[in-house]
């Protein structure tokens, strides 16, 4: 596993380039669909975009650890909803 310095925004770009540079993409799983059914049928909309699929791939592959994903993970959602400190 490479070391990382993650960025604090473009991490969509970020996300992306790394899985081309580990040859990863999104492949859609038995266990993705039934997680998609189920959120469905309880009302819920929790539907990941193109670059969170990414995240949780390189997560499977074993590109990236745990720690790793959670924080690209914050920090890309940060980004998305213009997440900003408290000061």
């Amino acid at each position: 596993m490479e070391q990382l310095d993650i960025p604090s925004s473009g991490l969509a770009s970020f996300v992306s380039n790394l899985a081309k540079r580990q040859g990863i993409r999104d492949v859609p799983t038995g266990q993705g669909a039934l997680a998609r059914l189920i959120t469905g049928l309880a009302g819920d909309e929790a539907a990941p975009d193109n670059t969170e699929r990414l995240i949780i791939a390189l997560r499977r592959a074993k590109a990236i650890d745990g720690p790793t994903m959670l924080t690209i993970q914050g920090r890309y959602l940060d980004e998305k909803f213009h997440v900003r400190p408290v000061r």
